[in-house]
């Protein structure tokens, strides 16, 4: 059990980590040349882009913030100079979470023993793993907030991913969903919707079981949707597609980190893990226009994040985090069409991929 990773002076403190897709500026094709990336990045960013599975991806890592505007300003200006370094090998930076005509042998796995490990391991299921994803931590004070954080976020994890949906297209065809890169993750083992716990103590059994039974080495290797991450001392979302654009992502962060507060105060009741289930797919086939099952209630996700947004803002969270106004800014994203319908848009008027691609273009 690890009990000392939670950092109180530092708590609801913020981390993000996004994963970027580097495309040959002319086909819109996967390039493989992280390398060139990170072998021209300058010495003060270095430890923030990281390398990926693909060596046609790379992640970048912000530091840990005290406001989402930290976090969003961060990956903003990381990208801008990421995208001037790309410039210099006919390299384009895409907010794809998935590419709409990519095949794997259109990909290299980076050299690394870990990879290769999970490559032997996984075979197919790891070959066709081409996605990208946007993770983001929050700061825990203590064991015990982490665990009502943690089961707040199993709750209300479909509500992110509806606002973050951006990957529509696989194999040169429309998926029918708004988020096809949830199907493809959660075929991984050790993925997809965790269970909820009792306690931090129990949480902790569970990872030492794994270790203990060499399933895993670390809480690296277990991919749930959200965790608790035993080095970071942080709760980590991990249910969002990549995609870039300021405001939304600097909103969502916001959010998450509003909500953590909020239920650190207010415990969420345990849910019927099939009730979660069937929320997370009406996110990833509908988007906002889902429903969302509450109890033996129903509305769209849309207005159950209106709601949530509601709560949080009557106890004063947004406040004490001196975003008042963000509240307002929160409700007029959520009357806003998601990503994945301004992708589907595209193709039905152009018919043609690379128009899509090219609006997910990191200028």
């Amino acid at each position: 059990m690890v009990n000392n990773i939670f950092n109180p002076q530092r708590a609801f403190s913020i981390g993000v980590e996004l994963e970027i897709r580097l495309l040959d500026k002319n086909s819109l094709k996967p390039k493989n040349c992280s390398p060139y990336i990170f072998a021209h990045l300058p010495d003060n960013i270095k430890e923030n882009v990281h390398k990926e599975l693909l060596q046609s991806m790379i992640e970048i890592v912000t530091p840990v913030c005290d406001s989402a505007k930290e976090a969003a300003d961060f990956v903003s200006n990381t990208l801008k100079t990421v995208s001037k370094i790309a410039k210099g090998d006919d390299i384009v930076l895409a907010s794809l979470a998935t590419h709409p005509f990519e095949t794997k042998e259109d990909n290299k796995i980076f050299h690394d023993p870990r990879y290769e490990a999970f490559a032997k391991e996984l075979q197919i299921v790891l070959t066709n793993f081409l996605i990208s994803g946007l993770h983001i931590h929050i700061g825990m004070p203590d064991g015990m907030t982490a665990i009502r954080a943690y089961n707040a976020t199993i709750k209300y994890m479909p509500l992110f991913l509806a606002l973050s949906t951006n990957s529509p297209f696989e194999h040169g065809e429309d998926s029918g969903l708004h988020s096809y890169r949830t199907e493809i993750f959660q075929q991984l083992p050790r993925s997809g919707i965790p269970e909820s716990f009792e306690s931090y103590d129990d949480y902790c059994e569970l990872l030492d079981q794994l270790k203990e039974t060499r399933t895993i080495e670390s809480i690296r290797d277990v991919w749930w949707d959200v965790r608790i991450h035993q080095v970071f001392g942080t709760v980590e979302l991990r249910i969002c597609d990549a995609f870039y654009n300021y405001d939304r992502l600097r909103l969502i962060v916001l959010f998450f980190q509003a909500l953590l507060i909020y239920a650190s105060r207010h415990p969420v009741k345990k849910e019927f893990y099939q009730i979660t289930k069937q929320n997370k797919w009406n996110a990833v086939r509908h988007s906002l226009n889902g429903n969302f099952i509450d109890g033996n209630s129903v509305s769209s996700i849309r207005d159950t994040a209106k709601k949530l947004v509601s709560k949080i803002e009557s106890e004063g969270v947004f406040k004490e985090l001196h975003c008042e106004k963000d509240a307002k800014a929160l409700m007029e994203l959520l009357d806003q069409e998601p990503i994945s319908q301004k992708l589907k848009s595209i193709y039905k008027k152009s018919g043609d991929f690379k128009e899509v691609i090219k609006s997910e273009i990191i200028l």
